[in-house]
């Protein structure tokens, strides 16, 4: 049987189809699977077992990539994306059977919609209605997580799978990169390194400069414990704001990889911490855990991380979620889903991953949800 699985992005949700592969691998081991993503993509699966084909989509060429599709011959089609190309790559492309999951988008929507009413408003008295109608239906309306949607579509194909984290695999190369770059700042295997990824697609994910800048601090001052700053060119700014507010010295290495070395240099780390973004995915791919910060997504959306030693810090306002992916700017004009999420609970849920491991952080009462 040849299976094509299409989820052509975004960082995150290109991660969490690794679990869609395990489960396929499990039950129909005789399979060769086939997966289309979009090139920027491709690294994460490079020389990945799991797959007899890698096949990358670039802007330039689709329509060379329909004949080549068609050419090779699926029996089954699993729509993962559900956007227009995939739509017509289902379409146009011959298969025996076609497959696609369900976004649950409206549910997510709904969600978004009943916490951008509860919020404050000089129109009280006249949102008041659309408020409880809204409210009514988002209890009475469940969400699920994103590998739950994923992996749904597969009871179409005769496989029954259950929830589980995503896996990748660190390259050899990519491994050796990051070892060497270790060894040129002496960081030793004895040593707690911690990995930061502050970035975000969207700035109002991202969490506050100066609490990033407090928490390394603090953390800088057990002398068993070193950092790495990890992301991509577009987190540059940001970590530099972090850099300026800070006394101790890291080790910068944003913009430095490309996808292949991000995961071998998060799977080197003891820990990341980091905002609802792809970096917290690969790091459950590949075994670490995370401590991650939620502003104006809600872990409810379907995006938290599945790892089992994994924290999730949430304010939990009933304004979030305000957008599905943190895209829009806060309505009330502050960011408080994010301020109340102080350092001392950043240390301290960093403290309870690591616990037995790390000795001078401050263990302190905070809430962690």
């Amino acid at each position: 049987m040849k299976i094509l699985i299409i989820r052509l992005s975004s960082l995150g949700d290109v991660v969490l189809v690794s679990t869609v592969i395990d489960a396929l691998k499990e039950k129909l081991p005789a399979a060769a699977l086939s997966l289309l993503v979009y090139s920027k993509y491709s690294d994460l699966y490079d020389k990945d077992q799991r797959l007899t084909d890698l096949i990358s989509l670039s802007p330039a060429s689709f329509f060379h990539l329909l004949r080549k599709l068609r050419k090779m011959g699926f029996d089954t089609i699993l729509d993962l994306h559900c956007n227009i190309k995939s739509l017509l790559i289902r379409m146009l492309v011959p298969a025996g059977k076609k497959v696609s999951y369900r976004k649950g988008h409206w549910r997510r929507a709904m969600m978004v919609r009943a916490a951008r009413l509860k919020a404050p408003s000089p129109q009280r008295a006249l949102v008041a209605p659309c408020r409880l109608v809204a409210g009514l239906l988002c209890r009475r309306t469940r969400t699920h997580h994103t590998v739950q949607l994923f992996l749904e579509p597969l009871r179409r194909l005769g496989v029954e799978a259950t929830i589980r984290p995503p896996r990748l695999f660190i390259q050899p190369e990519a491994a050796v990169e990051m070892g060497g770059l270790l060894s040129q700042n002496d960081i030793s295997a004895e040593q707690v390194l911690i990995g930061i990824t502050p970035g975000a697609r969207w700035s109002a994910k991202r969490w506050i400069a100066s609490g990033f800048a407090q928490v390394c601090d603090q953390l800088l001052k057990d002398p068993n414990i070193r950092l790495i700053f990890l992301g991509n060119q577009a987190d540059l700014n940001f970590t530099q704001q972090i850099l300026t507010r800070m006394w101790g010295k890291p080790l910068v290495a944003t913009g430095r990889f490309g996808l292949k070395g991000l995961v071998a240099a998060i799977g080197r780390c003891s820990l990341l911490l980091t905002n609802d973004s792809g970096p917290m995915h690969i790091a459950t791919a590949v075994g670490v855990p995370v401590v991650t910060i939620f502003g104006p997504t809600h872990p409810k959306l379907g995006f938290s991380p599945l790892g089992p030693r994994d924290i999730l810090l949430h304010a939990g306002l009933p304004c979030s979620p305000c957008s599905l992916h943190g895209e829009k700017k806060c309505i009330l004009k502050h960011r408080q889903c994010m301020e109340q999420i102080t350092p001392e609970m950043v240390l301290e849920a960093i403290r309870r991953v690591l616990e037995g491991v790390i000795s001078q952080i401050p263990s302190k009462n905070g809430v962690v949800r």
